[in-house]
């Protein structure tokens, strides 16, 4: 499998939870959408409901898919981020276990995609 390296969109505790769970995966976590090597973007709840459209406008050009892992966001910030360019939306599991098999599921299928 090809490696993949993610940029964390995410902050304070949803940010930390994100990164502990990508250290699990063979990824290598991005520091800016200014690196070269940024294929996948992983957004959180905050920059799903308040500027998807921006968002992706910025990392689009580059060709940097975004795929949203986020806790109760409203149906209609889903839907609008939807409708801006991020290519699916997970829903937060509560359960560790059940949220690094999510985002370990999301690497994975996005390398086996781009390889």
């Amino acid at each position: 499998m090809k490696p993949v390296t993610v940029l964390v969109i995410a902050e304070g505790p949803e940010a930390t939870l994100l990164r502990a769970a990508l250290a699990r995966c063979e990824v290598r976590v991005a520091e800016s959408s200014a690196e070269r090597s940024v294929a996948l973007a992983i957004a959180g709840a905050k920059a799903l409901s308040e500027s998807p459209d921006e968002l992706v406008k910025r990392l689009e050009p580059r060709r940097i898919e975004v795929v949203g892992i986020a806790v109760g966001l409203s149906p209609k910030a889903r839907k609008r981020a939807l409708a801006a360019g991020v290519r699916e939306i997970h829903e937060r599991p509560r359960r560790w276990r059940h949220y690094s098999e999510l985002v370990e599921s999301v690497v994975e299928r996005f390398a086996r995609k781009k390889a």
